[in-house]
């Protein structure tokens, strides 16, 4: 009996035909009792030759009775020729496409055209681990009937199908109430533009205000330490920005704790206390700070850190670690969410620690417990972790995305990070003082990230005296909320669920083509263009990030609580109703803003030329 496995990319096939020991033919591998073969990720798109040639508002909405597919390219259909040949010519099927939605997905869809009609005899091969020899005969003894996956299925297919409807109905609609080419509208990337735009305003209409530090300088025994002025909570104090880059560097300890918008209150305490001489220790606080290592990475962690450290962007990020996990089998399955390993992956954490030369470390997996291993918190896939070292012919590219993922994952099973923070209050007549100081007693992870910076202060006393040097008030101004990284917006989206982490860099990747945002430097910014749509979609429920991240929370239920063909159907519904009142409401619009071509107005930006854009029957939505 001949089985064939189905893998998503020739890459894989090959690593099954290795692991199998069958021989190259043509389109396929063939040895024993298996005949492998791939796809060359999605073959089938959703075709659009039933639809209206013409665009015409009144034929909007469009709600094709039945789904129409159509191969994406000559290439494409020179393979799926292939597996049809083939699936006749044998008696079972392995499904080893990538073990998400998208790669169930193009699984279905082929052997649906190809005409497979007895399911039972298909079964589901799935594993987060690089495809090692070893890793691919496991998991052929642990096939799962394909059936068990069902609901992954429908959940992919809401998801495309939910994406084809609200893209073709909106993008349609919005550039027929417009005169200046396509105006891409889709289920996730318009609310993403909004974030961007929103934050960009934000930055622009800000209006910087001036405010003050009240400072001293205090000296105990020949040692001196500065004390910080703070009010009663509320009293005028400035408040930090909710949402700071990880890029930038903290805000000054000052600006959190006292600084005041009321120039005379200022003066007053300066002069009040410009004579005094002494003061006294009325508050000494100490508490150790233990600080356990991070999690290990998704990727959507993964892509922030490599944006932030390396300068990364999110899809060359995708890419790289994609290679790493397929070609260099250093890395597991990198389209994962999950950032815990399962607690039957102990065996695997010590073998990669060997691997890696750290068995010094080995003795702490047993004790780390779950901080690291927890199958509560594990969705399809565990964390990104490497499974062996790298080689100098790896690109620098790799080297340096490697290392990341190395490092997070050696400092797992490092010892906490333990300081000592000590609170002193220093009263001088009547006003208070707050001075922090930091001693490292354990360095723990920390050693892999380089030593933090201490902040030693001199020994005191509550009740001790101290004498005042000087007191003094320094002007500052109130900063804007920091412009989106492709790390930072890639957090944003992650905590709001929009998209998954495997469509997030390619919804970034979208709109930087579609000319709506622009990358200067490391900052997105949105360009006119990109401001004009969010404009005139305001009032739509499109650009709404509640919504759309209700939505992708919906799609997931379809699958993690096994709604199967009921969950797409309810779903779709609930799109179709969606779409037809935005038509509606969009057809009653007057595009003025987007009536004028498009032009940059931020000029101190040096902005790249946006893309141009063909006008197409049909604009791919994402």
């Amino acid at each position: 009996m001949k089985t064939l496995i189905l893998t998503e990319k020739p890459s894989v096939a090959e690593d099954f035909a290795r692991a199998l020991g069958c021989r190259r033919k043509d389109g396929y591998y063939e040895g024993g009792e298996y005949v492998i073969t791939w796809a060359l990720g999605h073959l089938f798109e959703i075709s659009d030759e039933n639809l209206p040639k013409r665009w015409d508002l009144e034929d909007l909405p469009i709600f094709p009775e039945r789904f129409e597919y159509k191969l994406r390219s000559s290439q494409a259909g020179r393979q799926f020729k292939v597996i049809k040949e083939l699936l006749g010519k044998t008696e079972r099927v392995i499904v080893a496409t990538d073990a998400g939605r998208e790669g169930e997905l193009i699984a279905r869809l082929i052997l649906q055209k190809a005409g497979l009609k007895d399911w039972s005899k298909v079964y589901r091969f799935w594993t987060s681990e690089a495809l090692t020899s070893e890793v691919i005969r496991r998991g052929l003894r642990r096939l799962k009937p394909a059936k068990e996956y069902d609901s992954l299925y429908w959940c992919a297919l809401a998801r495309q199908h939910a994406d084809f409807l609200v893209g073709i109905n909106l993008t349609r609609a919005v550039s027929l109430r417009s005169s200046g080419g396509v105006w891409s509208v889709g289920r996730v990337q318009t609310p993403t533009l909004a974030l961007v735009v929103q934050r960009d305003l934000e930055i622009e209409n800000f209006k910087p205000k001036p405010y003050w530090v009240i400072k001293a300088l205090f000296s105990v025994e020949g040692k001196t330490y500065e004390g910080v002025w703070f009010g009663k909570k509320g009293g005028g104090r400035v408040d930090a920005a909710e949402d700071v880059n990880e890029e930038e560097e903290e805000r000054e300890e000052e600006e959190e704790t006292g600084g005041v918008f009321d120039y005379e209150t200022v003066k007053k305490i300066v002069e009040k206390l410009w004579s005094a001489r002494q003061a006294v220790v009325s508050k000494v606080e100490k508490k150790k700070r233990v600080e356990y290592p991070p999690p290990l990475y998704s990727l959507s962690s993964l892509q922030r850190d490599a944006n932030r450290e390396l300068g990364f962007s999110a899809q060359k990020t995708l890419d790289i670690a994609q290679r790493l996990y397929e070609e260099r089998k250093a890395i597991s399955y990198p389209r994962s969410d999950a950032e815990y390993l399962s607690e039957s992956s102990l065996p695997l954490v010590k073998e990669v620690l060997k691997r890696l030369k750290r068995e010094d470390l080995i003795e702490r997996v047993e004790k780390v417990g779950k901080r690291v291993f927890d199958d509560r918190k594990l969705t399809d896939h565990h964390a990104i972790i490497p499974l062996r070292d790298e080689e100098e012919d790896w690109t620098d590219a790799e080297k340096a995305l490697f290392r990341l993922i190395k490092r997070r994952f050696l400092a797992a099973f490092y010892e906490p990070f333990i300081a000592l923070d000590t609170v002193v209050i220093t009263q001088v007549a009547g006003e208070e003082f707050y001075s922090r100081g930091t001693t490292v007693l354990q360095l723990g992870y920390k050693e892999l990230y380089g030593k933090p910076k201490e902040k030693l202060l001199p020994k005191l006393e509550k009740g001790q005296k101290v004498d005042v040097l000087k007191v003094w008030s320094e002007k500052r101004w109130t900063k804007p909320p920091p412009r989106y990284t492709e790390g930072s917006l890639i957090k944003k989206m992650e905590k709001l669920s929009l998209g998954t982490p495997a469509t997030r860099a390619s919804i970034i990747e979208t709109l930087k083509e579609r000319g709506y945002l622009i990358l200067n430097k490391k900052h997105l910014i949105s360009t006119e263009k990109g401001r004009e749509l969010i404009k005139n979609l305001q009032e739509s429920k499109i650009v709404s990030v509640e919504m759309t991240s209700e939505w992708e929370q919906q799609l997931e239920s379809i699958y993690k609580n096994k709604k199967g063909f009921g969950g797409y159907r309810d779903f779709l519904e609930k799109i179709k109703a969606f779409t037809k009142e935005e038509v509606e409401r969009i057809k009653k619009l007057s595009f003025q803003a987007i009536l004028k071509p498009f032009k940059e107005k931020a000029k101190k930006f040096k902005r790249r030329e946006a893309p141009s854009h063909k006008l197409h029957r049909y604009h791919k939505p994402i």
